[in-house]
């Protein structure tokens, strides 16, 4: 009895067991996820130095394929993202092996400088440039045009080189150096580089120690900015030829002590029997630059002349030194290209000694004045830029998306992401001072922001639409249509044309040059050019207030008017022009100025 009732729970029992598990395994076959499969994956062999990216946060970082069976996250998007903006050179990435699955995803798989984290992330649907999760990525950049590049070298100047991310001036590339502190501290300070310090992945010093050379002299002969830390590199090169090989190579700026410019050459410019000049100076005599005017035909005098064209100017007399005299010496310089200098910081017995010289002033010579340097305060700290609108030649009211990619007026092509930030750096002067519709204006030209150009594209072929269109914020694009992005253009620097594959299968472009006049007027049809952000979140005109002041550091939106061309398709020449060209291509060759 027992023995039969053993039996019986024990074939029970077996067969709930074989139902349990053909019940498991029936799960496992219903939820069974399907895994993509690698189809190639190479080394990189293009040139290591285009092959520095950053990440964006959009994707995560893994240990293998993130679609690939096992891949396990290495860093999640919020800490890539965090990543992104890092201001230290240990955390730009290098590119290093590509891989395809038969998804057609493309991964890379990259590491940071400091090879904290190293994995494969998503890299787009084409391995043509860079997407997905990271992008190309300029270590270095050229540093800001120092005003006085070009200028006269001045021998007795004194030099500083501390605390400076513009570039050198002409006195600064003429002086010779040596190092402050030669030794082999590893910090950019004490030896040289074979690039500057993390800006190429594996490159480190020229010489570990630079002792035995302390007592060396060096010529600069190139100069770059970091991009993540902004401070400013120059590439050196010993006077003692021997030497070259050893030491030749680059170094913070800052940490070069300048010993011997070389002697100046200054010419006046030649002026005309009916031109007076004002040639300025600062404390030490270094010319700056350089007014020249033209006699009107009422004018007795050159001080004439002078009063005439800067209002003002001449306002000194007792103890009077006000904001007149000041944006009066503000529209001098502003003529005369002269940044970063200004009358406010001048005492009264030097306005009065510049006021006496204008007051002698002759036609067919130069008068000398004397300005100081500025503190550089911003007018703004950030700016929206309006650039587009449905219907051609009114105030847009339509912002790029932010990887769209423009061109300025000075050639230079960057992302609408950097508009802000260019605006904040261009409009700077000298603190408390009024910024006037012509300064401002000056400023932006200066900057290449007077005018900006980037292209619609219609009918791009799919494989290559979603890596090289942006599409806009505020209405929905048709498949194949967007603003053209960096990664659709081929070749490098102001001469970046667009890619064969972009403008092929007929697709279609418009080009539009937005352009921004503020001496023609700060309004257009009741809209507000430059506006500048109220604690309500509206916006004021900003030229009807009192807020229009360097140093304010407001918030600005600006109205541009675009002007378009109509669709064309990508000829043989216009496949060699850049953005600006194509503009005018599709005019002179009779294309209407018409909506998208």
């Amino acid at each position: 009895m027992k023995s039969s009732l053993k039996k019986s729970l024990f074939v029970g029992l077996a067969a709930l067991g074989f139902v349990a598990v053909a019940g498991s395994a029936n799960a496992n076959t219903a939820s069974a996820k399907s895994y993509a499969k690698v189809t190639s994956n190479k080394t990189l062999t293009t040139d290591a130095t285009t092959r520095n990216v950053n990440v964006n946060g959009t994707n995560a970082l893994y240990t293998k394929a993130g679609t690939l069976k096992g891949a396990k996250t290495v860093a999640t998007k919020s800490t890539l993202a965090a990543l992104k903006d890092n201001k230290t050179g240990q955390k730009n990435w290098r590119a290093y092996r590509v891989a395809t699955t038969n998804r057609g995803s493309v991964y890379y798989k990259v590491v940071s400088f400091d090879k904290t984290y190293r994995g494969w992330i998503y890299g787009g649907k084409s391995t043509a440039a860079f997407g997905g999760g990271i992008a190309q990525y300029n270590t270095t950049t050229a540093p800001t045009a120092n005003p006085d590049a070009n200028g006269s070298v001045n021998s007795s100047a004194s030099i500083n080189t501390q605390n400076q991310t513009t570039g050198l001036s002409a006195t600064q590339k003429a002086a010779t150096y040596k190092i402050t502190n030669a030794g082999t501290a590893n910090d950019g300070t004490a030896t040289t580089y074979t690039y500057p310090a993390w800006t190429e992945y594996r490159k480190g010093r020229v010489a570990t120690d630079a002792t035995p050379y302390k007592d060396d002299t060096f010529k600069v002969v190139d100069q770059t900015t970091r991009t993540r830390e902004g401070d400013l590199w120059v590439k050196i090169q010993d006077t003692n030829a021997a030497n070259a090989t050893k030491i030749n190579g680059w170094i913070k700026y800052s940490a070069l002590t300048a010993t011997t410019p070389t002697k100046p050459t200054t010419t006046d410019p030649v002026l005309n029997a009916d031109q007076t000049g004002i040639k300025i100076t600062d404390a030490s005599g270094k010319v700056l630059g350089y007014s020249v005017l033209t006699k009107d035909a009422a004018d007795t005098t050159a001080t004439t002349t002078i009063a005439n064209h800067y209002k003002n100017i001449l306002d000194t007399t007792g103890s009077v030194h006000g904001s007149n005299v000041d944006l009066a010496y503000a529209s001098l310089l502003a003529d005369a290209k002269v940044t970063g200098y200004g009358s406010a910081p001048l005492s009264l017995t030097q306005l009065q000694s510049n006021t006496s010289a204008l007051n002698s002033a002759s036609f067919g010579k130069y008068t000398t004045v004397v300005v100081a340097p500025v503190a550089s305060a911003s007018l703004a700290k950030s700016a929206i830029l309006n650039l587009d609108q449905p219907v051609t030649n009114s105030l847009a009211t339509v912002a790029l998306p932010n990887n769209a990619v423009v061109q300025l007026s000075n050639g230079s092509y960057v992302s609408a992401s950097s508009l802000s930030s260019l605006v904040s750096n261009a409009l700077k002067g000298t603190d408390n001072v009024v910024a006037t519709p012509a300064n401002v204006q000056s400023l932006l030209k200066a900057a290449g922001l007077d005018q900006i150009t980037f292209v619609w594209a219609d009918g791009v072929q799919s494989s290559v639409a979603d890596n090289v269109l942006a599409k806009p914020t505020t209405f929905t694009a048709n498949a194949g249509s967007g603003y053209l992005t960096s990664n659709a253009l081929q070749g490098s620097g102001n001469s970046q044309t667009i890619k064969p594959d972009v403008y092929g299968n007929n697709a279609k472009f418009n080009v539009t040059q937005a352009s921004i006049d503020l001496n023609a007027g700060t309004a257009s049809n009741g809209t507000i050019k430059v506006g500048y952000k109220k604690s309500d979140g509206t916006y004021a005109q900003l030229f009807d207030g009192t807020t229009n002041k360097f140093g304010a550091n407001l918030d600005l939106a600006f109205g541009y008017t675009p002007s378009k061309t109509d669709s064309f398709t990508v000829s043989t020449t216009a496949s060699n022009s850049n953005f600006n060209t194509l503009y005018n291509l599709a005019i002179k060759n009779g294309n209407p100025l018409t909506t998208k």
